[in-house]
């Protein structure tokens, strides 16, 4: 009589390092993630990473750390065996990036690794390496004080995993995205991150947060904002609403120092902007929350993205309040240039307010301080007369806009705008035009935007948008994510009007720009690129979206003076158009007061 083999089997150790890899180690990113946040466990001061092949075929990182003896050494690749927790009472504080001690082992799962440290006070270092999943070969060696991680190969032993890699400008893109968030929860830590011998970001050591913010957000002014309410302290930077791009992309949420994805924040960042952006869009910048430890669980998630908060709806309106608080009180100072156009105040060089968070900073040696980043002056593109408003698509019957709270609802009907008389113009931004029982203030970018978005959609219908030719091509300073963005949708961008070609590693080169684009073209690209970087749909959206974009950068400037002339032709191609109440991004264009409500404010009534 035969024996039937058991069916529920105990796996073998190398499998099973190799499941957890696929859910610790998804890219070459996510094991530079892991490598650095060792390092920085490790209380280290300075980190070198260096990058072959986008980190698929080499990845180093090189730290000043505390190092290890050699039996820590040789537990390193041990999985569950971790330096950061000891009790259950451990796992209820976490204090640390990593707890689980799963990392190197699945990152030497997939990889050939070698590992290389020494403590301080130590005669000679330890050599661990490993690789095919084969028992690690410790031994001594000489090395410097700290560690060394080298990872080579990375997915040799699962092709199929490489298979799902992007492309290597993508790839590199997601590595430098980890490196800058990493510095900024760490301003006080020192990095270099080099690839194929090229440099890529160096951050040296600062003394507050909003130095390295500085550093990581370079092309955005942004408005500082703190405050402690209730136990849990915020620190945020954040650009103004004319900054706000679609989805969280460019909005850094660190708890603790880890970064997160956490909806309960970017609801409150979004409710502080309330009535100033577009549905679904948030500022760039960066937002730090500090608490207890206990108060947050980081234990939810294999890649430690995500949190759970003790009690989330205390976490959304403390932010929400003092960010909302923090923001007013800038706009109402005149001191936040990322938050209302105009000259900024003056800024106090280099004013130090060291940030405590109410508990121990949890995460080491990291000093949050407050420094309002410099505010570059405001310069406004040209705005021809003539060349402005000039005629697009035949005008289409559309159906009645509607207007602002209180208004009827058929306020108005096609052709109305041309028979509203101009009356003015207030903070060289508002339109004033009054019609039958009626005054209309219009935004004259916002209202302009629209109007250029829909020649642009129907001119989209015969090919690609007519683009001017540079007689010299435009260097453009990119980020590596939205070199890669430049690289992938190439399509895209030629028929918007771009002929884009990447150039070295932080570079592109402009060739030609949308006919009729305003102001700075660079500019234009890099908010056109960062537009197609928010998500994917097929070519067509991805255009759409891009749209608005190069419609904003065609369309007359908030700030800019415009004769009766000028404006009798833009209430014109607003009849002509689709128009909508809407720009492109879901700001406002237009509203009503009508005479009744006028009479009742100054009591006529």
């Amino acid at each position: 009589m035969s024996v039937e083999a058991p069916r529920i089997r105990v796996l073998p150790a190398d499998l099973v390092n190799q499941i957890a890899a696929g859910e610790v180690v998804e890219r070459p990113a996510s094991a530079v993630k892991e490598l650095a946040e060792n390092a920085l466990d490790a209380e280290a001061g300075r980190l070198e990473i260096a990058l072959r092949g986008s980190g698929i075929d080499e990845i180093l990182v090189r730290d000043d750390g505390h190092g290890m003896s050699r039996e820590e050494a040789a537990l390193a690749l041990v999985r569950h065996a971790t330096s950061k927790l000891a009790t259950e009472e451990d796992l209820r504080r976490i204090a640390t990036f990593g707890f689980r001690g799963e990392a190197l082992p699945a990152i030497a799962a997939v990889s050939r690794l070698r590992l290389l440290t020494r403590r301080p006070g130590d005669a000679e270092g330890t050599e661990v390496l490993a690789e095919e999943g084969r028992e690690p070969v410790v031994r001594p060696a000489g090395a410097p004080p700290g560690t060394t991680v080298v990872v080579r190969d990375l997915f040799y032993r699962t092709p199929a995993r490489r298979k799902f890699l992007k492309s290597a400008r993508t790839e590199l893109a997601a590595c430098v995205r980890v490196v800058e968030w990493l510095a900024l929860s760490n301003p006080a830590v020192g990095f270099t991150l080099h690839h194929d011998g090229r440099p890529l970001r160096r951050f040296l050591p600062c003394s507050t947060a909003a130095d390295r913010v500085r550093e990581v957000f370079p092309d955005v002014p942004l408005t500082p904002v703190e405050g402690i309410l209730e136990g849990v302290a915020v620190l945020a930077f954040l650009g103004g609403p004319e900054h706000a791009r679609p989805g969280a992309r460019n909005l850094e949420l660190l708890v603790n120092g880890r970064r997160v994805a956490d909806r309960a924040i970017v609801a409150a960042v979004a409710a502080a902007y309330e009535g100033m952006l577009p549905a679904g869009a948030l500022p760039p910048g960066v937002v730090y929350v500090n608490l207890d430890p206990a108060a947050v669980d980081v234990n939810v998630h294999p890649r430690k993205e995500e949190v759970r908060f003790v009690n989330p709806r205390q976490i959304y309106a403390v932010v929400r309040h003092i960010l909302r608080d923090g923001l007013a009180g800038a706009r109402a100072g005149g001191a936040a240039a990322g938050i209302l156009p105009g000259p900024p105040a003056a800024v106090p060089p280099e004013e130090t307010r060291p940030w405590r968070p109410p508990v121990p900073e949890p995460l080491g040696p990291r000093t949050f301080g407050l420094v309002p980043p410099p505010a570059p002056a405001v310069q406004l593109p040209a705005f021809p007369a003539d060349a402005a408003f000039r005629s697009g698509a035949p005008p289409v019957e559309s159906p009645s806009p509607g207007t602002a709270a209180e208004a009827p609802a058929a306020a108005f009907r096609p052709g109305s705008f041309a028979a509203l008389v101009p009356a003015g113009q207030v903070f060289l931004t508002y339109l004033i035009c009054e019609g039958e029982d009626r005054v209309v203030l219009i935004d004259q970018h916002a209202a302009h935007e629209r109007v250029v978005y829909e020649d642009l959609r129907a001119a989209l219908r015969s090919g690609p948008l007519p683009s001017q030719s540079l007689i010299e091509p435009l260097p453009a300073p990119l980020r590596a994510d939205l070199l890669a963005v430049a690289e992938e949708e190439r399509d895209a961008l030629a028929l918007l009007g771009f002929d884009v070609e990447p150039f070295g590693h932080d570079r592109a080169l402009l060739r030609a720009h949308p006919a009729g684009l305003r102001g700075d073209p660079v500019e234009a690209l890099r908010e056109t690129l960062a537009v197609l970087a928010h998500g994917r749909g097929g070519e067509r959206a991805v255009v759409e979206r891009g749209l608005a974009t190069v419609a904003c950068h065609s369309a007359i400037r908030a700030g800019k003076r415009v004769s009766d002339a000028e404006v009798r032709a833009l209430l014109r191609r607003m009849d002509e158009v689709d128009f909508g109440d809407h720009c492109p991004h879901g700001r406002p264009a237009w509203t009503v007061i009508t005479r009744a409500e006028l009479e009742r404010m100054f009591g006529r009534r």
